[in-house]
């Protein structure tokens, strides 16, 4: 059971990955903001449905491990946090664009930008920090 979750998990941690890309991909190459605006609303659900299956696993894993709270699992735990505050935080600034301005597009780019490319760091140091042990 704990092979396959461990299996699972790091399937979810490479889609989750897969989602970061496919988002800046996305924002990257939008023209319109309304355009976006409406494929974000469909997009960033899966985001959260991946983090949600990540902790989901990881919480299976450390019950068969009878709940040992290392400081690995607690990095986890701390960075699913984060994951889930800096989406509701993309996702709120996406929900409140205002597409009629031509120029909303371009102020909202960098700041998704930044968040997208943080968790795309803290995931990659995370997922390189557990294949190391």
């Amino acid at each position: 059971m704990y092979s396959m979750s461990l299996q699972l998990h790091f399937g979810f941690v490479l889609v989750w990955l897969g989602i970061i890309v496919f988002n800046g991909a996305m924002l990257q190459f939008a023209v319109q903001a309304s355009d976006y605006v409406r494929r974000a609303r469909v997009a960033i659900p899966f985001s959260v449905m991946a983090i949600a299956a990540m902790a989901f696993t990881g919480t299976v894993m450390m019950a068969a491990k009878h709940l040992e709270f290392t400081l690995e699992n607690i990095a986890m735990i701390l960075l699913t946090v984060v994951l889930i505050v800096l989406e509701s935080r993309r996702y709120k600034t996406v929900r409140r664009l205002r597409t009629k301005l031509p120029e909303a597009l371009g102020l909202y780019r960098p700041y998704a930008l930044k968040l997208l490319g943080a968790e795309l760091v803290l995931t990659m140091l995370m997922t390189v920090w557990m294949s190391l042990l």
